[in-house]
């Protein structure tokens, strides 16, 4: 396996991010100007969706474990697979939606209720391997009204 130097890797994350820009763009104009936006609020396990500034979407998430954090940042959807399965993992990932050159992504996770609250509450080791889990509901609700360039924001905690 090749092992890039950090300098590299920060390359590829901003050309995805500057893609994923240009591609939010593009498809702002091409929606008549709908501006949509993701947050990800990791300290109150939630995940709101915003169209034109007004709340769309709020659902509970699960989020990274100690040692697979989620990263925070501002990302984009780079893009969606309604059916994936991981390959570092081999856990089903329905309505995956990438947002990460290192395959993070929001999706469908089994359980994910009882795992939000568990890791907001009791134990975070409960989490998930970096990625933002959703029940499979709120997952194809979210897949299906996001299109690929939409922001995502990922925070700590609600500002």
């Amino acid at each position: 396996m090749r092992h890039f130097s950090l300098p590299y890797r920060q390359f590829w994350r901003l050309a995805c991010l500057s893609i994923s820009l240009c591609l939010t763009q593009t498809v702002s104009s091409s929606e008549e100007n709908i501006a949509k936006e993701i947050r990800v609020y990791i300290e109150p396990q939630t995940l709101v969706a915003l169209e034109n500034g007004k709340q769309v979407y709020s659902f509970d998430i699960v989020s990274g474990q100690p040692g697979k954090e989620t990263t925070l940042g501002t990302f984009g959807v780079l893009r969606k697979h309604e059916k994936y399965t991981s390959k570092a993992y081999g856990s089903e990932m329905p309505y995956s939606m990438f947002f990460s050159i290192d395959g993070k992504a929001i999706h469908g996770t089994h359980m994910s209720v009882l795992r939000s609250y568990l890791h907001a509450y009791l134990n975070e080791s409960v989490g998930s391997k970096g990625c933002i889990g959703l029940t499979d509901d709120n997952a194809k609700a979210l897949f299906d009204w996001a299109p690929v360039g939409t922001p995502i924001i990922i925070l700590a905690d609600k500002e």
